[in-house]
C-alpha cells in the first residue's frame, strides 16, 4: 500500500498530518525537537552521576589489586562482559517494546535497523498510539531492563563486574535518549496520535480536525 492510500483512510476519520519523518531521517527529526533545557539538564546529571560512579569503582579497583597486570586483567574482563552486555540489551530492549506495543493492543510488530544511523526500533505497523499508550511504550524498557540493571548491586559481585554493570547501565541510559525525545515530542502535543507505516518506513503524527 502506497502513503496515500494509507493516509486516505486516516483522512476519511477526520485526521490530518500534523507531522512526519521518514525512518532514513529520525536522528534529524529526534534532534529538531528535543526536550526542554529542565529535561536536557536532568538527563545531563542522571549521565554525569553514572559517569562519576564507574570512575569511583575503577578508582576502587586500582587501589585494591596488588599489580598492575593484574588490574589490566580485571578492567579487560570488565570491558568483555560490558561489550557482551550491550550487546544482549538492544534486543532485549526492543523485545520489550514488542511486549508492550501487543499489550496495548498492536497486531503487527516489526523490528527494524537503520544501520547508518545505528538505530534500532520495534514498531507496529498501522496501530493508532496516542499520548498516554505512548508513554507506556516508551519508557517500559528503559525502567525495566534500568531496575534489573540496579538490582545486580545488591548482590555480592566482584568489583570488575560491578564497573562492567555501570557501563552496560551508561549504555542503556544513553540508548534511551531516542525514546526520551520521541516522547518529548509527543508530550508537548498530546492532542496527537502517532501511527507507523511500517511499508513505507514513515511515522506520522495527526490531529483530529474540528
Amino acid at each position: 500500500m502506497d502513503k496515500e492510500s494509507f493516509l486516505s483512510v486516516y483522512k476519511a476519520a477526520g485526521y490530518s498530518v500534523a507531522d512526519s519523518f521518514a525512518y532514513s531521517d529520525i536522528k534529524l527529526f529526534l534532534l529538531q525537537n528535543r526536550p526542554g533545557k529542565l529535561y536536557r539538564a536532568i538527563y545531563t546529571i542522571v549521565l554525569l552521576g553514572l559517569l562519576f560512579l564507574t570512575g569511583i569503582f575503577i578508582g576502587w579497583l586500582w587501589n585494591g589489586t596488588p599489580t598492575a597486570a593484574q588490574f589490566s586483567e580485571k578492567i579487560f574482563l570488565s570491558l568483555l562482559f560490558s561489550l557482551l552486555g550491550c550487546a544482549i540489551i538492544i534486543p532485549t530492549h526492543e523485545f520489550i517494546h514488542w511486549l508492550v506495543y501487543k499489550s496495548e493492543g498492536a497486531a503487527d510488530v516489526r523490528f527494524g535497523a537503520i544501520w547508518k544511523s545505528f538505530v534500532f526500533y520495534a514498531a507496529a505497523h498501522n496501530f493508532v498510539a496516542d499520548y498516554s499508550s505512548f508513554r507506556r511504550i516508551a519508557l517500559a524498557p528503559f525502567l525495566i531492563l534500568s531496575g534489573l540493571l540496579a538490582l545486580i548491586f545488591l548482590f555480592p559481585i566482584p568489583l570488575w563486574g560491578r564497573i562492567a554493570v555501570m557501563i552496560i547501565l551508561l549504555f542503556h541510559v544513553v540508548s534511551c535518549s531516542g525514546d526520551f525525545m520521541m516522547l518529548s515530542y509527543m508530550r508537548r502535543n498530546r492532542d496527537c496520535i502517532t501511527v507507523d507505516d511500517m511499508e513505507n518506513k514513515i511515522t506520522y503524527f495527526m490531529k483530529k480536525e474540528n
